[in-house]
């Protein structure tokens, strides 16, 4: 049996800190440099997150999680469906509300000026 191997969870945001991508690479340094030759959101990347992994399943399991639940706007795979009687913050991702968006967290200035925005109450996007 061969050793697990580390595999190391992923997050692309942009200067709005709005999450791009989320994935998942035993060596994430090179598997940026793949988005940089072959993914056009790749220019609009300002900050990466890293979160390691004891082995590639616990990673891909997280990975899914992160799609499924932070919807980053240029994942395809593990997207989820858009529920009917939802309102949609992103037109371009309608699976996704304000709740769901900044349940449990901690909100940065940036995403405070994205909800007024959002909600039409002044401020720039």
């Amino acid at each position: 049996m061969r050793d697990p191997i580390r595999t190391a969870l992923y997050r692309c945001f942009d200067a709005d800190e709005e999450l791009l991508y989320v994935g998942i690479s035993n060596d994430p340094a090179n598997r940026w440099r793949q988005h940089q030759s072959t993914a056009t959101w790749w220019r609009d990347v300002t900050m990466r997150t890293v979160e390691w992994y004891d082995d590639r399943p616990s990673a891909e399991a997280a990975e899914r999680k992160a799609i499924q639940t932070e919807c980053p706007r240029h994942n395809v795979i593990h997207r989820p469906k858009t529920k009917p009687g939802r309102i949609a913050v992103n037109p371009s991702r309608p699976q996704i509300t304000l709740s769901d968006t900044y349940r449990d967290r901690e909100l940065t200035d940036a995403q405070c000026r994205r909800i007024i925005a959002l909600l039409g109450l002044g401020g720039a996007r």
